[in-house]
């Protein structure tokens, strides 16, 4: 059983209202998927997988595959590509700031609301020049961590 913080459970109502909208059906496996990628970041596809044997017995992988397709397809979640091959899942955000090292592979997700006050006009703005409405953003950074850079010294 996944337990939501109350931001979660939120955030889980939100993106079931959404679905309902538009008819699409809330089945057992879309409910626990989307609750997994509310308590955690970044899960792979295999991730995913190895997470739900423990909430259910017989798994389709298909079932799993066509629920991220949707779930990717109606902006309920992001695919992130890191080292350039794991492609990981997250619940989308209208801003996405992943912070990478590059040694590690650590990926630290922020939150900071300050985010958005960094050049986000000027971002807003080539957006009206060229005639986008934004709806999202993402933002990747790489580098090393301290414990990786330590370790080169």
């Amino acid at each position: 059983m996944i337990h939501l913080s109350k931001t979660q459970q939120n955030k889980y109502k939100q993106i079931v209202e959404k679905l309902q909208l538009k008819k699409i059906r809330l089945t057992d496996i879309r409910s626990i998927i989307i609750k997994m990628l509310l308590v955690s970041d970044h899960l792979t596809i295999q991730e995913i997988i190895n997470n739900l044997e423990s909430e259910i017995n017989n798994i389709n992988v298909m079932s799993v595959y066509n629920t991220i397709d949707l779930l990717l397809k109606e902006h309920i979640v992001f695919a992130n590509t890191f080292n350039g091959k794991d492609i990981s899942y997250e619940i989308a955000a209208d801003k996405s700031v992943h912070l990478k090292c590059d040694e590690c592979i650590k990926v630290i997700h922020l939150d900071d609301k300050s985010i958005e006050n960094y050049h986000f006009l000027e971002l807003l703005d080539l957006c009206e020049k060229n005639n986008i409405k934004l709806t999202h953003f993402k933002i990747e950074g790489h580098g090393y961590c301290l414990e990786c850079s330590n370790k080169e010294k």
